[in-house]
């Protein structure tokens, strides 16, 4: 569980898990994430896959609550403190969380 910002528990109904499924699937297919892919029962079954994390663009303040589990695959094979992501609003490699945002912006 991460340290330095605060996660929430999501609720997601069968639809959205499948959306969130088709997002890896296409993920894999274009080379963002290592393949092969996973089943759908193997897919929502990893770690921290109903934790939510919202997160805002230290650049132009877009915020967005995502799904956790994909950053928590990444702090965990980087040692990273924090997850960060190129923000889809402004397309800059600024979008942490909003813990962090408010410590860095404070």
């Amino acid at each position: 569980m991460p340290k330095l910002f605060k996660t929430t528990s999501a609720n997601m109904s069968f639809v959205q898990k499948k959306n969130l499924y088709d997002e890896y699937k296409s993920a894999v297919k274009q080379g963002f994430i290592a393949g092969p892919a996973v089943s759908f029962n193997e897919f929502i079954s990893t770690p921290n896959f109903d934790m939510m994390v919202d997160m805002k663009c230290l650049h132009c303040g877009y915020a967005l609550r995502v799904n956790f589990s994909g950053y928590a695959h990444f702090m965990d094979t980087e040692g990273a403190a924090f997850p960060i992501d190129v923000c889809s609003h402004c397309g800059k490699l600024q979008f942490v969380p909003l813990d962090i945002y408010n410590k860095l912006i404070d």
